[in-house]
């Protein structure tokens, strides 16, 4: 059985220096930390070989591996995760396309990062709808129109009470996120995770299919 040692509050300072070369690509690590410190139930971190090879961070089911010293050995990691309950793992496409020949049968799933430069930008977007912030009592309505977006959907439906869990801690925890509603239900939205004293991510940036090219995404992501 691979046991890797698990990081503890004391470590925190060596693994934000660990993650400071690609802080972009490793901001969900940087914000769980800030959020839920490593000796939670939320978020555990785990490090292979002594001089940190990979470092792997557990936030609920969902895993992330991040290295600052590419091409190493991920047997030892494959092995390890096998043994875990995880929904999602995450990393950067050399790392997962290296992981897959440990799950032949399930497909990488690309995403893109782009980093925001701009320090301040003028707002033009406008809408005939009011832009409200989302609470955890919309979460919900949340999932409800993550089910019905193609990119987001697959998760959602077949995990739904998990991400409805999820999304209600994000909210009640200082989770920042903007919406639009046709009545009672949530048509446009855009959140962000991951937020740290210097940074956040923006995620989840949807519009249900039969409100789209009215401008509503503008709208919310000039808000937020």
């Amino acid at each position: 059985m691979i046991i890797p040692h698990t990081l503890k509050n004391r470590d925190i300072p060596a693994v934000l220096n660990y993650i400071a070369p690609e802080r972009e690509v490793n901001l969900f690590i940087e914000g769980d930390i800030e959020s839920y410190g490593l000796e939670g139930d939320i978020v555990t971190m785990y490090s292979f070989g002594n001089e940190w090879d990979y470092l792997v961070l557990r936030y609920y089911e969902n895993y992330m591996i991040t290295t600052n010293k590419p091409g190493g050995d991920l047997a030892e990691v494959a092995a390890f995760l096998k043994q875990q309950n995880m929904l999602c793992l995450s990393a950067k496409e050399d790392i997962l396309l290296g992981m897959q020949q440990f799950w032949p049968d399930v497909p990488v799933q690309g995403t893109y990062l782009c980093r925001l430069d701009k320090e301040h930008f003028t707002s033009k977007a406008f809408s005939d709808k009011a832009v409200v912030r989302l609470a955890a009592d919309d979460s919900r309505t949340i999932i409800d129109l993550y089910k019905q977006i193609e990119e987001f959907a697959r998760p959602y439906i077949e995990h739904e009470e998990d991400k409805l869990k999820q999304t209600r801690e994000l909210l009640e925890n200082g989770g920042l996120g903007f919406g639009i509603f046709n009545e009672e239900n949530l048509v446009c939205m855009a959140t962000i995770t991951a937020k740290t004293k210097s940074g956040a991510m923006i995620i989840g940036v949807a519009t249900h299919p039969s409100y789209r090219s009215r401008g509503y995404a503008s709208q919310v992501m000039s808000r937020l």
